[in-house]
């Protein structure tokens, strides 16, 4: 009886990691056509706001690109590894930073704070593929 529960509940799960798959994928897409449509809007208007929603876009593309490696990653192995976690983390924090820096609206202490979230996303990394869980 707990066993088809569990058996359920792992069918339901996996449905929904398949759709999440299929969206980030969706959106992946549209971010591609949104980005070849902006560029040309850019660079015949030269406009910096153009520019600025251009940048987003790129950075954006990126954390999206890095959402689907970690959703391809769990498919394969039926598990969420940290190390990818903490890479989707550091991108989306980097991404995060660039824009705050490119329309330099930034203090001090943002800056600081920055580095402190990067470098324990670091150290969470490299701790995460040094001491790997053993597979018993």
């Amino acid at each position: 009886m707990w066993n088809l529960r569990f058996e359920y509940l792992n069918r339901v799960y996996d449905i929904a990691i398949y759709l999440m798959s299929l969206v980030v994928t969706v959106l992946v897409g549209v971010k591609m056509v949104s980005i070849v449509v902006q560029i040309p809007e850019a660079v015949l208007t030269l406009s910096p706001s153009s520019f600025d929603t251009l940048i987003t876009e790129i950075l954006t593309f990126f954390v999206l690109i890095e959402l689907a490696k970690a959703f391809t990653e769990y498919l394969e192995f039926k598990r969420v590894r940290l190390h990818i976690m903490a890479e989707l983390a550091s991108i989306f924090t980097i991404r995060e930073l660039l824009i705050s820096l490119y329309k330099q609206n930034f203090d001090w202490t943002i800056l600081i704070a920055f580095s402190v979230l990067i470098l324990s996303l670091t150290l969470v990394r490299t701790m995460a593929l040094k001491y790997k869980p053993s597979r018993t």
